[in-house]
């Protein structure tokens, strides 16, 4: 009876997220046909509004020996040049719990009767969707001439669609987003680059039949920085994008720093490629020991 309490409850969540989504899309897009002007050189400014295709290859290591190889569809769909739907689903997703103490020690039952005697299973994981949003009245521009800022709202869904429990949380969260972005000042090299604070706070709405309770705050901070000219050579269109990432759950009061640069190159215009290591600076428990991520981007 509770299983199907349970199933309804899912079900009922699942559709008022998506009831949402439809309402937010159809209030905030009153111009469909407006062309969207592309103004990004790399495909990392948030306040671009353009469709943009974006995969991308995931390693993660995390501080209980488990570890995680994942390719991602990640790209931005354009609904106007106020409004994008940015979209991150684990199209493959293959996570080793070998060296995991209570996988050891369960010999594989309770929650790893479906893990290969090896530790490790496969298939597909949670989707993740953002919609952002660029009021015309949330924007200035400094005393430098060309220099300017915006502040974006926006909303977070992650949403249970992986083939299996442990492959995804079993969890549906929605996450109200604020980002911050604003040009670096002076000239260049560096007043070439800028900043994006991208902040969420995440809660659950419904846990399904093996999910959790979920209160977080997560920051997404990144600094751009343009290191060379875009040109034909190897050592032009290269730059860095360091993120950084505080993690703060409410409900275990524990504490997450990760961070990571990603070197970039313009191969040619609309066209990046890209590598990104990443460190966590506290190793416990379940967090992020070492990460490696390699991307392709493609916008249009």
């Amino acid at each position: 009876m509770k299983k199907n309490e349970n199933s309804i409850a899912l079900t009922m969540a699942r559709a008022l997220a998506l009831a949402a989504v439809l309402v937010v899309i159809f209030y905030a897009t009153p111009a469909f046909t407006q062309d969207v002007e592309q103004v990004d050189t790399t495909g990392t400014d948030p306040r671009a509004f353009t469709s943009k295709f974006m995969p991308y290859y995931l390693y993660t290591e995390l501080g209980n020996g488990v570890k995680v190889n994942q390719f991602d569809l990640f790209g931005m769909y354009a609904f106007t040049p106020k409004l994008v739907m940015m979209y991150d689903w684990p199209l493959f997703k293959d996570v080793d719990y070998g060296s995991l103490d209570l996988f050891k020690q369960t010999g594989g039952l309770g929650p790893f009767s479906d893990v290969s005697s090896g530790g490790s299973t496969a298939g597909f994981g949670d989707l993740n969707l953002r919609f952002l949003y660029k009021p015309d009245t949330w924007t200035g521009s400094y005393l430098e001439e060309g220099k300017s800022w915006n502040l974006m709202p926006g909303i977070e869904l992650n949403l249970p669609t992986a083939s299996d429990d442990v492959l995804g949380t079993d969890t549906t969260t929605v996450a109200p987003m604020l980002t911050f972005v604003t040009d670096l000042p002076g000239g260049p090299p560096f007043g070439l680059g800028f900043l994006v604070l991208m902040n969420s706070y995440e809660f659950d709405v419904d846990e399904g039949s093996a999910g959790c309770d979920v209160e977080r705050f997560r920051g997404r901070w990144f600094w751009m920085q343009p290191l060379s000219r875009p040109g034909p050579n190897l050592g032009d269109g290269l730059y860095m994008l360091t993120e950084f990432q505080p993690v703060y759950d409410f409900r275990t009061d524990d504490f997450d720093f990760w961070f990571g640069p990603e070197f970039g190159k313009i191969i040619k215009d609309g066209q990046i490629a890209y590598f990104k290591p990443g460190v966590g600076l506290n190793r416990e428990k379940d967090d992020r020991k070492f990460t490696l991520e390699i991307g392709y981007r493609h916008f249009f």
